[in-house]
């Protein structure tokens, strides 16, 4: 008996010590934290700046792609307007109405596929080439990621579509500090003029500086 009681009070002890650590360490607590980038893109369908920002992305390394979790919200400067009327949203877009509609198909494709593997493919290839129309771009480019353009465009030219247009205007008007830029880059939250500068300059290298700098983690890939 004064064996069998000797290894149940080692027993409880342990499970104190245990519970004390992880109490004392949350790293204990946590053993695999999330170590993600979240970087926010605030765009337009049809804006150089914007173009060449999503390419940067396309040229990121596979493996880094396991540390960011990128959003994307095509509004940028757009204005709006409600419409009694006709109960809809009225959109007035910094390059025109075929910008407006190519952020209504973007809006569509994102809520449609949430996955940045299902959408992003798509939405770069629409701006790869802004001299063509992105009415031209969006049917090569769905062909070749399978996408169902006519039910994309179904969503672009539906109350939904039209809602999610303004949702995104609504996130994008209400961003502190207010956008004057696009594109507008957010990282985990928030914009400085450093992050939005180095994003545009070299965005493998603010990834992996601010890898380092949160989780120290080295983009030592080559």
């Amino acid at each position: 008996m004064k064996i069998i009681k000797k290894i149940l009070l080692s027993i409880v002890f342990l499970i104190i010590v245990i519970y004390l650590i992880k109490s004392l360490n949350p790293r204990v607590k946590n053993l695999s934290p999330k170590e993600v980038l979240n970087i926010d893109v605030f765009y337009e369908t049809r804006c150089p700046d914007s173009a060449d920002f999503l390419m940067q992305i396309g040229q990121l390394r596979p493996k880094i792609f396991k540390y960011l979790n990128i959003n994307f919200k095509p509004f940028g400067k757009a204005s709006y307007t409600w419409d009694e009327d006709n109960k809809k949203w009225n959109f007035h877009c910094q390059h025109g109405a075929q910008e407006c509609y190519g952020n209504t198909i973007h809006n569509c494709l994102i809520s449609q596929k949430p996955k940045f593997e299902d959408h992003f493919p798509f939405l770069a290839c629409t701006m790869e080439n802004l001299m063509i129309s992105f009415e031209n771009a969006a049917n090569a480019c769905a062909k070749k990621y399978l996408i169902n353009y006519e039910e994309l465009k179904s969503c672009a030219n539906s109350n939904k579509g039209n809602q999610l247009l303004y949702q995104a205007g609504e996130i994008t008007n209400n961003l502190v500090p207010k956008l004057n830029y696009v594109p507008w880059i957010n990282l985990n939250g928030i914009h400085t003029n450093e992050v939005q500068q180095l994003a545009e300059a070299n965005l493998t290298y603010l990834i992996c500086s601010k890898l380092k700098v949160l989780f120290n983690i080295e983009c030592n890939w080559n």
